[in-house]
Order: C-alpha cells, then sequence, then structure tokens
C-alpha cells in the first residue's frame, strides 16, 4: 500500500516537469527573433489562464535559426554556414562570420582599435521601456553606455582643445544651416543655456508645436506597454499592426506622409530648401515675418529633415507621420547604447530566456529548450498539423508554430502547403500568405468580375501582397575609416574652429555630397563612422578626409554592387508617405482556418510592424504582440472569459 503514493508523486512530478511538446522554430536571430523567443519562454513559465498565473511549460523546445553565428553560450547549438571569406585576420562584425551575400542582423556592431562603433541602429531612447526591461533582466552584461551617434557624451567640464564637439546641419557647397560647435569655447553651465536658447530663437513656435505632437506620441506609446502587458482581456490581443496603433490613436498618422502631419500641425515650410519643390501658400507670401528677423530658420526643412535622412534615409515626402514623430522621440529624452554593442540585446535575451527555464523547478527538463542555430532557412512546408523547415535539402524537423522574425522581402524563404485536397501530398503550392479569396468557389458571386484570374481564366486561390511586404528596403553603407582628418575647408569651416562632432545634412547637402551622417568617433584616432546610399569613391574620401585614411569596414544595407544585397537587403523600409501602410497581419498562415480543422500549424510574422515604422524598440514591441497571440494559441495564457448576467440564471 506505501508504493501508491509514491507512484503518484513520480506521475505528477513527471506531469509537472515534462511538456506537452510544443516546437517553436524563429526564422530570424536578430531583435525580433530573440526578444520573441524571450516573451514566449516568459509566457510559458508564468503564464496566465483565466486570471490565474502558473508554471505550464508546455513547449519542448523554442529554435531560432539565423545566418549569422550563435552567441556565446549557445557554440553547442552551431552548425556553421561556409563563409566565402576565410581569412581569419579580417576584421568582423557581430554578425560575421556569415556567408557573403547575406547582410546580417541590422542591429551589429564592430570593435575598431579598442572602440566599440554600431554599424546598424546606434542609440536606444530611455523612454523605450521593453528594451530598458530587458536591460533591467540581466544587469550584469547589459549596461548603458554614451550613445553612439549622438553629441551627448562629450564631458561636462569642457571640451578639449582641438575635440570635436555639438552638431551641424549642412547644406552642401561649404553652406551650413545651423552650427552648434562654436559654443564649445563656452564652459558647460553657459552652453547648456545658450543652446535651447538659440534653438527657441531660430524655430519659435514650432519649436513647441512639435515638441508637444512628439509628447502626445509618447504618451500613447506608453499606453501600448499597458496593453501588451494585459493578458486578460481579449481587446489587447492584436491581430496587425494597424489594429495595434488604432488603439491608441496613431493610425492615421502612420497612413499620411511627414510632410502632410506638419503641414497638420501648422510647422512653418520654406520649400526653396527642398529638392521636390511645392507651392505652399505661406512660403510665397509676401508677409513671412522670418525672413526679416535675424537668426531665423525652417525647422522642417533644418532640423526635422536632417534627423529623418540621419535614421531612415527619407527625405519627409516619403516618411509617414508615425515614423516622423518616432524619429523625432529621441530629441525629448536621454540616449543611450549599450556598453560593448547594443547587439548585446539580442545574446541576452536568449541566455535570459534559457536561464528562466533552467531556474524555474517545475520546468527542468533533462535538455536545452532554449536553442540557436546558424543555419539558412530555405523552405518551409505545411502538411496542415505541422510545418517542416528545409535548409536547402536538410530537413530540420517539424514545428507546431513557425515565427518569422525577418523582413519577407529579404528572408529568402519559400513557404508552400501540401495539395489542400489531400490527394497527393508530394504536390505543393505557393502558401497563401495574403490570406485567400473569400467565396473562391462560388462562381454566382455578383462580385467575380472584379476578381484577379490566372492564365486560364480560373479564380485566383491566393489574394496579393501588401505593397508594403514586397517593396524593397532603402539602401545605407555604412563605412569606418580611421587615420582621417576632416578637410576643414571642403566642409567651408575654418581653421580655428572645431568641428562639429555629428554632420546632419539637409536634403540638398545629401545630394550634393553624398553623405546622410558623418560621425567623429575619436579625433585622436582618427575614426570617423559616415553613413551614405552608395558606397564612398576613393576621390570623393581623399577630398574630404584626405589621402592617408585608412578603410577599416564597410558594411552594405542593401544597395552596392553585390547584387543579392541589393535584392535581400536594405536598413529601413520604404514608407512611401503612408501609401505602404497597410500590412500584413501577425498571422500570417492558419492551417486550421484554411483547410478548415479544430487544430493545425501556424505562421506568425513579427516584421509586419514595420510596415508603419521601424526601430529597436518597434521591433522588440512586434515581438511582444506575437508571442502573445502565439500564447493565447498554445493555452500559455488565455482572457478572463467575460460572463454575461444570463449565465447565473
Amino acid at each position: 500500500m506505501e508504493i501508491f503514493p509514491i507512484l503518484l508523486y513520480l506521475l505528477v512530478l513527471l506531469q509537472a516537469t515534462d511538456s506537452k511538446g510544443y516546437r517553436i522554430a524563429v526564422i530570424g536571430g536578430g531583435v525580433s527573433g530573440s526578444f520573441v523567443t524571450k516573451y514566449l519562454s516568459d509566457y510559458d513559465v508564468h503564464g496566465a489562464v483565466d486570471g490565474k498565473e502558473s508554471e505550464r511549460c508546455l513547449v519542448d523546445e523554442i529554435v531560432v535559426y539565423d545566418v549569422s553565428p550563435p552567441p556565446p553560450g549557445f557554440s553547442d547549438d552551431e552548425q556553421s554556414i561556409h563563409s566565402d571569406n576565410n581569412n581569419n585576420d579580417v576584421l568582423k562584425s557581430s554578425s560575421d562570420s556569415r556567408p557573403e551575400n547575406w547582410q546580417g542582423s541590422r542591429v551589429s556592431a564592430i570593435t575598431i582599435k579598442d572602440t566599440v562603433i554600431e554599424l546598424g541602429a546606434s542609440i536606444v531612447y530611455d523612454g523605450n521601456q521593453l528594451v530598458v526591461e530587458m536591460m533591467n533582466g540581466d544587469p550584469d552584461n547589459l549596461v548603458k553606455d554614451d550613445p553612439m551617434g549622438t553629441s551627448k557624451e562629450e564631458e561636462e567640464e569642457g571640451i578639449y582643445i582641438g575635440e570635436p564637439y555639438g552638431f551641424g546641419i549642412y547644406n552642401g557647397n561649404k553652406e551650413w544651416l545651423l552650427k552648434t560647435n562654436s559654443f564649445a569655447k563656452y564652459p558647460s553651465f553657459l552652453r547648456n543655456m545658450l543652446i535651447p536658447i538659440t534653438f527657441l530663437w531660430r524655430y519659435n513656435f514650432d519649436y513647441f508645436r512639435l515638441q508637444h505632437a512628439v509628447k502626445r506620441a509618447v504618451h500613447a506609446f506608453d499606453i501600448v506597454y499597458g496593453l501588451l502587458n494585459d493578458t486578460k482581456h481579449e481587446l489587447t490581443y492584436f491581430d496587425s499592426p494597424m489594429e495595434l496603433w488604432g488603439a491608441i490613436g496613431l493610425r492615421t498618422a502612420a497612413a499620411v506622409s511627414f510632410h502632410d502631419l506638419l503641414d497638420g500641425l501648422g510647422l512653418y515650410r520654406d520649400e526653396r530648401l527642398e529638392m521636390q519643390q511645392e507651392e505652399t501658400t505661406e512660403s510665397k507670401s509676401w508677409w513671412n515675418w522670418r525672413q526679416w528677423l535675424p537668426g531665423m530658420g525652417c525647422m522642417r526643412s533644418e532640423l526635422v529633415t536632417a534627423m529623418t535622412i540621419n535614421t531612415y534615409n527619407a527625405d519627409l515626402n516619403e516618411m509617414n507621420g508615425l515614423v516622423g514623430l518616432v524619429s523625432y522621440v529621441p530629441s525629448s529624452g536621454e540616449l543611450f547604447s549599450v556598453k560593448g554593442g547594443n547587439n548585446k540585446l539580442i545574446e541576452s535575451a536568449l541566455h535570459q530566456a534559457r536561464r528562466l527555464y533552467e531556474t524555474t523547478s517545475t520546468c527542468k527538463h533533462s535538455k536545452q529548450r532554449i536553442h540557436r542555430q546558424q543555419k539558412q532557412i530555405t523552405t518551409v512546408i505545411s502538411n496542415g498539423d505541422t510545418m517542416e523547415l528545409l535548409s536547402n535539402e536538410e530537413s530540420l524537423g517539424e514545428f507546431d508554430i513557425v515565427i518569422l522574425a525577418a523582413p519577407l522581402q529579404q528572408c529568402r524563404v519559400q513557404f508552400l502547403i501540401q495539395n489542400p485536397m489531400g490527394m497527393d501530398s508530394s504536390i505543393l503550392h505557393p502558401m497563401p500568405l495574403g490570406g485567400v479569396h473569400a467565396n473562391v468557389d462560388n462562381e454566382d458571386d455578383a462580385d467575380i468580375a472584379g476578381r484577379i484570374t490566372n492564365e486560364h481564366g480560373d479564380l485566383v486561390f491566393a489574394v496579393p501582397l501588401p505593397s508594403s511586404a514586397t517593396s524593397p528596403y532603402t539602401s545605407v553603407v555604412t563605412t569606418i575609416i580611421s587615420n582621417a582628418t576632416i578637410n576643414a575647408s571642403h566642409f567651408g569651416l575654418d581653421n580655428n574652429e572645431p568641428l562639429p562632432r555629428t554632420i546632419l545634412v539637409s536634403e540638398r547637402g545629401k545630394m550634393l555630397e553624398g553623405i546622410t551622417t558623418l560621425r567623429v568617433i575619436s579625433a585622436q584616432k582618427g575614426l570617423i563612422k559616415i553613413f551614405s546610399e552608395e558606397e564612398l569613391s576613393l576621390e570623393h574620401r581623399n577630398k574630404m578626409f584626405g589621402s592617408y585614411h585608412i578603410i577599416e569596414y564597410v558594411q552594405i544595407w542593401g544597395g552596392g554592387n553585390n547584387r543579392e544585397h541589393s535584392r535581400y537587403g536594405g536598413a529601413t523600409p520604404s514608407f512611401a508617405g503612408g501609401r505602404n501602410s497597410e500590412s500584413l497581419p501577425f498571422l500570417l498562415y492558419d492551417s486550421s482556418t484554411h483547410l478548415s480543422k479544430s487544430d493545425g500549424a501556424a505562421l506568425y510574422y513579427v516584421n509586419a510592424i514595420e510596415s508603419s515604422v521601424a526601430a529597436i524598440e518597434i521591433s522588440a514591441i512586434g515581438a511582444k504582440s506575437v508571442a502573445k497571440l502565439v500564447a493565447r494559441r498554445l493555452g500559455l495564457v488565455s482572457p478572463v472569459a467575460v460572463r454575461s448576467s444570463h449565465d447565473e440564471l
């Protein structure tokens, strides 16, 4: 009789420690992929069903696939892709070694002359709650550092003689629209007074109008975090990015150009400073009081345009209003980078996910649940019940959930389904990622004349993808040089004045100079980082930096001479002035709905959120939105059932 309680105890222990067996694959190991892995592990361990939190541990494993090597600590998962570069002495970024024709994660850093330099996304705003939350979860490894790419890390005690200071907006042909480097000669307390006064005088009412709009946007994002953390209410599970933006009042901003939004705010516009000139009533009016006062400027064409070109390599007509507001948010708060490189956020998210399972008694397992492998996923095939992942001819197994955490335009994955009629499983069809047409079998449909048909006159099965899922990303080239000295005369600067630490450009400056941002990382080491639309020629570099400069590293984000980079790369989406704001849903494909099954495999898409805006924090928001949807599907969380008054009768 005593053996029965022991067997019962062992049975309960086995049920508590053994997962239900859900297998999840994540394609893409950047911020989106690593953060969604962390959030899924949170829901699996601390999920809440009907408002009651419990350690469920229903996920058997989450495997993250990426073309770049796994971070330290995940070496047992590494199965390397062949790299064309076999020279071990070549300088490598945090994304290397990777295939030569892949750009890797857009959050990437490199160490040159003992200096960590961000190649892509460079700064984090202290109001980015999800990033800050991730850092708070790993305080020993994620430490705030001076922001890379801003002018905020200068010594408060004063500026060393000859050290660059501040920033300027270059208009080309030795003309500057704005410079703050001249304030370097003043003590720090006086600089902190004079610079804001200069901005207020130069931009007057426009400065307050835009700041007020940005504060409203920041408040809206504060609401987002509350909605994302709420798993009890059905309305907090968002099916698409536009549904999310609509819930916080930002949907309209995502659907108009930044120029149109600024018009609505009443910001002054001077089309003489724009390359694509449009007639505006205010700029043609003879009563333009700004032209009669010294030191007046156009905030829209100077500061705002320079910041959007720096962040997204796009002018205000190409940006939507939401992107524009997000690009200006850093001006209203403190900025930082992660010490050692922002890519450490990616590494830490995976380690935190793994550590969560290891430190939870009911979730301890004989094998690791979180894996990271260096694999190029080429094909995903759904049979209805599961999805099989292939890397070329190699099968990587079958999964219940697949999460695409990379831009659809760049992932180079073929998504297929087996014959939906259930006859010959060897016959594969394209997966209808954009959904399927309603009443596709109804030949009497009244709207059949407007339906899209193929060459045989039959109704097309899948709905076409929106332009946000097909438009190429913008190209940016990051060039790091050393042993460089900025040619002051080339930029129209006096030899006795300090150089701006950061040089931003206007639309005209970008066209004439060919750069979008120039940043002096270290004047002593001659380290300079340049963002440009195309690779800079030797002649052009010599004019700006002298003939003794050395190219240390070049990272191409789309474009360039590499055809693969040009076709599949890119830094940020093409927002088309809000015309590309229509997004795919977070749930790209649901076999249970498509095949009228009670259950089945599903494909989710984190980067759907980039149709409206792109940034590190935005990727985190997309990751948490998708993780919530997946967790609800798997029963890790569920909204609290709302009872009607009739339920109690």
